[in-house]
């Protein structure tokens, strides 16, 4: 604020880089009494490092950075300039940088929120150096200026963001335990059930993926007053909404791939990268075709209640996607592999009893999400008011 004195970090922190003994395989333990070896992986939502998956044995400290409860680490690669607290003690790679507040001047939470605010992380995008990946380094963070109000001040700022921290914090708990609760439910009517199963081609009108790469270079797309109409793409189905930038393509590109075309109602599927994400197209969205990145599904609803099915989908992807992960290798759906996977077929009255249930959850977890959104844009705008 305006008559706060600021001052460089580097004169009243010590900042310093991590380090990777390496190979790091050696030296990693499974002995309980190793020392904890703190990854970006260990973070969450909290401002807090609580424990690590890994530890290293006792060798490892001589390459390494030895840190303790109390010290501020910041991500300095990938996802650089995030900050968090430390409450354990540990060894951090290259990719962290260190900060002690040695002589006490800050309240540790009123540096994280500084750390955090938007405003400072765009110092630190500014900063950042690299190609694909971005870094920042010690004498960079050194150089950035922080403010350093009376401890009073610090504390009333802090008092006032923990709170909203703390409700935006509820109403997330809050909307994971409705999803639990459908989950459960779905677990509870069809796992283990006698409802027969059956290959999902059986059950779809039209399920493949979208057109081979090149026949949607980026020199066929054209402005919106010259198309025929728009392409959907992975985007729609990871932001699950119409409302992202939309490209659009001429009436002899339709004619063309008109085999691709996504109608109201047709669920999408993101099969490239980022996969397994789902979205059903409203009814009252206009016609497109599809983008090689994503997979449409037309359901047989006489066989499926949409909403019972893309439950089970979802549901099926996160195990897939979870194998994916666990192998280390890069996945892509295929829409040959899931049409011959087999999906529980209960009688539509059945589904339509579980897809009330959903509806009537959404109904409670929409409600908690605006109450979300309205915390995040308060949280929003204090730091604005704090921090600039």
């Amino acid at each position: 604020m305006a008559n706060w004195k600021y001052v460089k970090i580097g004169d009243v922190c010590t900042v310093e880089r991590g380090g990777s003994p390496r190979p790091i395989d050696k030296f990693i333990t499974d002995d309980p009494n190793g020392i904890n070896w703190i990854k970006i992986g260990d973070t969450d939502d909290s401002m807090y490092i609580i424990k690590t998956a890994q530890k290293i044995i006792p060798e490892g400290m001589k390459k390494s950075r030895y840190v303790q409860p109390g010290d501020f680490l910041l991500s300095n690669s990938m996802s650089f300039g995030r900050p968090y607290i430390l409450k354990i003690d540990g060894c951090i790679h290259d990719g962290w940088l260190v900060l002690r507040d040695n002589d006490g001047i800050f309240d540790k939470r009123f540096l994280y929120y500084y750390l955090s605010a938007p405003s400072t992380y765009q110092k630190f995008k500014n900063m950042a150096v690299g190609g694909v990946v971005n870094n920042l380094n010690s004498e960079m963070v050194r150089g950035v200026t922080v403010p350093v109000p009376t401890m009073e001040e610090q504390l009333n700022i802090v008092v006032t963001l923990d709170k909203v921290t703390e409700l935006i914090a509820i109403r997330k708990e809050q909307a994971a335990k409705l999803d639990q609760l459908v989950k459960s439910r779905f677990i509870e009517l069809f796992e283990g059930s006698n409802y027969p199963f059956e290959p999902l081609d059986n059950n779809v009108i039209e399920m493949f993926i979208g057109p081979f790469g090149s026949s949607l270079k980026n020199e066929v797309f054209v402005d919106e007053e010259d198309g025929f109409c728009m392409v959907y793409e992975q985007k729609h189905a990871i932001q699950k909404t119409m409302d992202v930038p939309t490209r659009y393509v001429p009436k002899s590109k339709y004619e063309e791939l008109k085999r691709f075309t996504i109608l109201g109602g047709d669920i999408i599927v993101s099969c490239r990268g980022t996969i397994g994400e789902i979205f059903v197209v409203p009814n009252d969205a206009p016609m497109g075709i599809m983008h090689p990145s994503i997979m449409k599904i037309r359901l047989n609803t006489e066989k499926y209640n949409q909403k019972f099915f893309v439950f089970a989908l979802e549901q099926y992807m996160d195990e897939h996607s979870a194998e994916a992960k666990g192998s280390g290798v890069k996945m892509a759906v295929s829409a040959t592999v899931l049409g011959q996977s087999d999906f529980v077929i209960p009688p539509i009255d059945v589904q339509d009893q579980f897809a009330a249930f959903v509806e009537q959850t959404d109904k409670s977890k929409l409600a908690i999400q605006q109450s979300l959104a309205k915390l995040e844009l308060l949280k929003k705008s204090l730091m604005q008011e704090y921090f600039g």
